[in-house]
């Protein structure tokens, strides 16, 4: 058995997301997907997949640290 995913199709089933978001994850700046291609083909390895889904399970867990400012004097009206 193959150890890749091969074409866009291929991915988003693996992923069970749309062609174009896979694309779209794959041309973002930050962390994209993991693709390659060869001869014209796009792949994805499956172990670059496991590590990439892995990061991005822990970046959307991750808590942002509590600011220490204190909060502005903002009034509120309210209006009827």
């Amino acid at each position: 058995m193959s150890n890749f995913v091969e074409t866009w199709k291929g991915i988003a089933t693996a992923l069970g997301r749309s062609e174009r978001w896979c694309r779209y994850m794959a041309r973002r700046g930050a962390d994209p997907l993991p693709v390659f291609k060869v001869g014209g083909i796009v792949r994805l390895n499956s172990n670059d997949l496991e590590d990439w889904l892995a990061r991005q399970r822990q970046s959307s867990l991750r808590v942002p640290a509590p600011t220490t400012e204190q909060p502005s004097d903002v009034s509120l009206r309210l209006i009827a």
